[in-house]
């Protein structure tokens, strides 16, 4: 049984359950999907620098810390209105070892990635829900697929600005696996 269906019978229960999944682009965006709300969230972040070390997890920990700290005060609003006392949140990543950092697993070597850990423990230390962090794999991340679409859409941007429109056209079919014929007119 994965997580998912965990919070998916505890919804049953009457226990209120919400899942939030959140991923990174090294390229400097974090994104999360509130599957409660169904709130889809995209914002820029400065980027990791190439090769840096530790770049991409300190990205990964970042989307984390940004999914909780944006989505608290929305789920703390719903849960008074709805007058629920028990709230599981369950916060999703593809990144295995950020979440098992973050459940206390392994080490956290990165001093930055520590004093980021630091700060979502004092987060979960301010509310009164229980935040369960789980991996799951990069096809089933909801933030991970936002980010592909903002990547593709800036990338056909860029397509339409320097190459000419058929050029451009036989590239994207390529680059998305798709097999085009061109007709000589």
């Amino acid at each position: 049984m994965h997580l998912y269906d965990f919070a998916l019978s505890l919804d049953q229960l009457q226990l209120h359950s919400i899942v939030i999944d959140a991923d990174a682009s090294p390229r400097g965006y974090y994104a999360w999907y509130n599957h409660y709300s169904k709130e889809p969230c995209v914002k820029p972040i400065r980027p990791a620098a190439r090769n840096e070390r530790f770049g991409v997890q300190r990205m990964e920990m970042l989307a984390i810390y940004f999914a909780l700290a944006e989505n608290i005060p929305k789920i703390a609003r719903a849960a008074k209105r709805q007058k629920r006392r028990r709230v599981l949140i369950a916060v999703r990543s593809d990144s295995k070892s950020t979440i098992e950092q973050l459940k206390g697993l392994c080490e956290i070597r990165d001093p930055l990635m520590r004093r980021i850990a630091a700060t979502i423990t004092r987060l979960m230390g301010k509310i009164r829900y229980t935040i369960v962090f789980d991996h799951l794999d990069r096809s089933q991340n909801m933030a991970g697929l936002l980010l592909e679409q903002k990547r593709r859409k800036e990338r056909e941007r860029f397509m339409d600005d320097v190459m000419p429109a058929p050029l451009h056209s036989r590239l994207l079919a390529l680059n998305y696996g798709m097999q085009v014929m061109m007709v000589n007119s």
